[in-house]
């Protein structure tokens, strides 16, 4: 095979823009593969001052803050009544939950009762009432802080048909 020796070949140079782009792309990369790499280990460090016995530490606080408010129903927290401080609407009962909280956290929002739920058999949503003892003690708003402990009660309305399935706690946005 011959080649043509009249033929020269020519090199094309590329593009400065295009070379320019092509280099900021480059650097664009390369300051987020370092954020990626030095933004955790900086949080860590200023999140625990530096310290590896805080450090050990961490997971409880992503914990915490995963699960900020521990409660619970006891086995035998949940009676129904036919009176309390008065009488409940014809074809209801009363029905009073005692609940054990404990704040793992300071807690951002306010407890109020929308906050909590019953929820029937039925899957009918309950609010507790005004009167119940847990906000007659501590307001119709109260916050939680870190390590605070509640064991009160909490009054609900359902008919009289019905029973408890669940209760549920969560934050309620007004």
């Amino acid at each position: 095979m011959m080649t043509n020796p009249s033929r020269t070949v020519r090199r094309v140079l590329p593009d400065p823009r295009t070379q320019q782009k092509r280099r900021m792309r480059t650097l664009n990369r390369i300051v987020l593969l370092c954020s990626a790499l030095f933004i955790p280990l900086y949080l860590a460090i200023r999140l625990t001052g530096g310290s590896a016995e805080k450090l050990e530490k961490l997971p409880d606080l992503l914990s915490r803050i995963k699960t900020p408010v521990l409660w619970q129903v006891p086995e035998d927290g949940v009676r129904y009544e036919s009176f309390f401080h008065g009488y409940p609407e014809d074809g209801y009962k009363f029905v009073v939950v005692r609940v054990q909280m404990e704040a793992r956290m300071k807690i951002g929002y306010p407890v109020v009762p929308r906050c909590f739920q019953l929820i029937d058999d039925t899957g009918i949503h309950h609010y507790p009432k005004s009167h119940s003892p847990m906000f007659i003690h501590l307001g119709d708003r109260f916050q939680l802080d870190l390590g605070d402990t509640l064991d009160e009660e909490l009054l609900f309305e359902i008919p009289e048909t019905t029973s408890t399935d669940r209760l549920t706690f969560e934050r309620y946005q007004e």
